[in-house]
C-alpha cells in the first residue's frame, strides 16, 4: 500500500515548502511603517539668493551615510545659500554642491556628517504600473509630509511636454505641493525608486520622478562648490514659507497690512496702460489679468489694460519653467525696453499662482508709477556718470564689467532666439543686485552679447563686447542640445564671468 505513504510524503513536503516560503517572504508593511522607515533618510532644504532671506523650500534624500544627498537641480540652481535639516533636528549650514545632471534635473549635495541612515535602492525598471508608491517631502514647508498613490507608468521624458528628452521618467499619482521638489519616491517596502522633479498642472496628480539608478552615480563625483553659509536663513516652519502660521483673523493676531505708497496725482503719472502676456500654457493671460484687477491696490494706480499689448506703457510677462513650481514675472517699460522689475513666486497651479503673482506684480507697479519721466526717458544706454566710468576704464575689460549698467543681447544662430537668453538673464538675481538692465539699443549698451552656434555642433559660443570701443570683455562656450537649455547655461557662464570681477553687493 504505497498510496497512503505517497500522499503523506507529498503532504509533508507541501507543509515544509509552505513554511519555508513564509520564512523567506518579507512581511508586508503598512503605510505608516513605510513612512516611519523612510522619514529618517529624508531631509528638508532651505535655499537663499545671498541676502539671508529664504528664496525657496525643497526636499532631498540621503543616499550615502557620509552626508551625500540627492535633490532636484532646479531647487539649488542659481542659489548661493543652503541650509539642510535632518529628521533628528540637526541643521547643517555648510553645504556643498557635488555635481548636477541638468538633463534629468537632479543634483548631489554633501553635508559634513557621517553615520546617516540610508535606504536601499529599488529597481524602477521592474516596478509594475499600478504598484503602490509613497512620497516623503517638505511639502509647503512642512517637513516629512507623506502622500501615497500608484505608479502610473514608466516612460521616456520625450513623451512629457517640456521635460526634455533622452532619459526615463516615472509617472505617479501621489499628491505633491510646493517644496516637494527633490522628495523621495519609494515603493511599498520603503526602497528608493526615484527623485521627485515636478508635475503637470494639466490634469490631476500627473507627477514625475527620475529613476534612482539613473542618477545614483552623482554621489561618486569628486570636488564640488561650497555654498555660502545658510546660517542667516530663517528657521524651518511657517516663517520659511509663503503660508501663514495661523489664520489672519485668529484671536490675538493682527493682520499685517503693506504700507500704501505715496502715489503721484493722476495728472502727474507718466504711465497709464499695461498689458499682460503669459508664455506658459499653465496660466491663462485672462486669469492673471483678472487677478491683478481684483487686488485692493490696483484701482488706485490709475492704470488700465491696453487693448493692443504692444502699445502699452508697461508689459507684464509671466512664465513657468518646465517641471518646476516656479512662476517668473518681468515688468518692462516698452517705449525704452527697460526692465523695471522681475522675480519669482512658487505655486502649485494657476489657481494658486494667479493671486500670488498678482499681489507681487501690483506691489511692483505701485513703485513703478512713481518713476519720474526724466528717469524713464533717459537714453537706454548708460547715464552720463556711467559713461564717465566706462571711459575711465580705458582698455581694462574688468573695469568696464564693473561699471556696466546695461546689456544688449543678439543671437546669430537660428537655433536660439535672442529673447531666450534675455529671459534667462532676467531671472538671475545678480543682475538685479548689480542694477544691470537688458536694453534694446545695441550702440547705447555697455555690454553687447553675441551668441553663435558653429554648424553641426552642440557648442554655443558667446562674446561680451563693449560697443563703444569694440573691446572684447569676455568669451565662453557651453554645450547644450537645444536653445532653451543653452540659454540657461550661457546665462550662468555670463553672470559668473561678471561676478569674477564684480562681487554682488551685500544686503544691508
Amino acid at each position: 500500500m504505497r498510496t497512503p505513504r505517497i500522499i503523506a510524503a507529498v503532504t509533508l513536503l507541501a507543509t515544509a515548502l509552505s513554511t519555508a516560503t513564509a520564512q523567506t517572504t518579507a512581511p508586508a508593511l503598512s503605510g505608516d511603517q513605510v513612512v516611519e522607515r523612510v522619514s529618517p533618510s529624508a531631509v528638508s532644504i532651505l535655499v537663499g539668493k545671498g541676502d539671508g532671506q529664504v528664496a525657496g523650500v525643497a526636499s532631498g534624500v540621503i543616499i550615502r551615510s557620509d552626508g551625500v544627498i540627492l535633490t532636484a537641480n532646479h531647487v539649488v540652481k542659481g542659489m548661493r545659500e543652503e541650509h539642510v535639516r535632518l529628521k533628528s533636528g540637526e541643521i547643517y549650514d555648510q553645504v556643498e554642491l557635488m555635481a548636477s545632471d541638468e538633463r534629468r534635473d537632479v543634483a548631489a549635495l554633501r553635508i559634513s556628517a557621517s553615520g546617516l541612515p540610508v535606504l536601499p535602492f529599488g529597481n524602477s525598471a521592474s516596478a509594475a504600473s499600478g504598484a503602490v508608491v509613497f512620497v516623503v517631502s517638505n511639502a509647503v514647508g512642512l517637513p516629512w509630509t507623506a502622500s501615497s498613490g500608484i505608479l502610473s507608468a514608466t516612460r521616456m521624458a520625450d513623451d512629457v511636454p517640456g521635460a526634455g528628452s533622452g532619459y526615463r521618467i516615472l509617472q505617479f499619482t501621489a499628491p505633491l505641493s510646493p517644496g516637494s521638489s527633490g522628495g523621495v519616491l519609494v515603493d511599498a517596502e520603503g526602497r528608493i525608486l526615484g527623485i521627485v522633479v515636478g508635475s503637470l498642472s494639466v490634469g490631476q496628480n500627473i507627477n514625475f520622478a527620475v529613476p534612482i539608478e539613473s542618477v545614483a552615480g552623482l554621489a561618486n563625483a569628486s570636488g564640488g562648490t561650497r555654498f555660502d553659509s545658510g546660517g542667516r536663513l530663517q528657521s524651518f516652519g511657517a516663517k520659511a514659507t509663503a503660508f501663514p502660521a495661523a489664520p489672519a483673523n485668529a484671536p490675538g493676531m493682527a493682520q499685517a497690512v503693506p504700507p500704501n505708497p505715496t502715489l503721484p496725482r493722476p495728472d502727474h503719472r507718466q504711465m497709464h496702460t499695461i498689458s499682460v502676456h503669459s508664455k506658459t500654457i499653465y496660466l491663462r493671460r485672462e486669469r492673471l489679468q483678472d487677478d491683478i484687477h481684483k487686488t485692493a491696490m490696483f484701482p488706485h494706480l490709475g492704470l488700465r489694460f491696453a487693448d493692443y499689448g504692444q502699445t502699452a506703457d508697461i508689459a507684464v510677462t509671466v512664465d513657468r519653467p518646465v517641471m518646476t513650481f516656479d512662476w517668473t514675472y518681468t515688468l518692462v517699460y516698452q517705449p525704452k525696453s527697460l526692465t523695471l522689475a522681475s522675480g519669482t513666486v512658487e505655486a502649485t497651479d494657476e489657481f494658486d499662482a494667479g493671486p500670488k503673482l498678482a499681489a507681487v506684480i501690483v506691489e511692483q507697479l505701485a513703485s513703478v508709477v512713481q518713476f519720474p519721466r526724466e528717469e524713464l526717458d533717459r537714453p537706454t544706454g548708460t547715464s552720463q556718470a556711467n559713461d564717465t566710468a566706462i571711459r575711465a576704464s580705458g582698455s581694462d575689460p574688468a573695469g568696464i564689467l564693473r561699471s556696466a549698467r546695461s546689456i544688449f543681447v543678439e543671437s546669430h544662430t537660428i537655433w536660439m532666439k535672442g529673447n531666450l537668453l534675455q529671459d534667462a538673464l532676467y531671472t538671475r538675481p545678480e543682475m538685479r543686485d548689480w542694477g544691470i538692465r537688458i536694453v534694446d539699443d545695441r550702440n547705447g549698451a555697455d555690454i553687447y552679447i553675441d551668441v553663435t552656434r558653429p554648424f553641426l555642433t552642440y557648442d554655443w559660443i558667446f562674446k561680451m563686447i563693449n560697443p563703444k570701443t569694440g573691446m572684447v570683455l569676455g568669451t565662453g562656450k557651453v554645450t547644450a542640445i537645444d536653445g532653451p537649455a543653452a540659454a540657461q547655461r550661457l546665462a550662468i557662464d555670463i553672470v559668473n564671468q561678471i561676478r569674477s570681477v564684480r562681487p554682488v553687493p551685500a544686503t544691508p
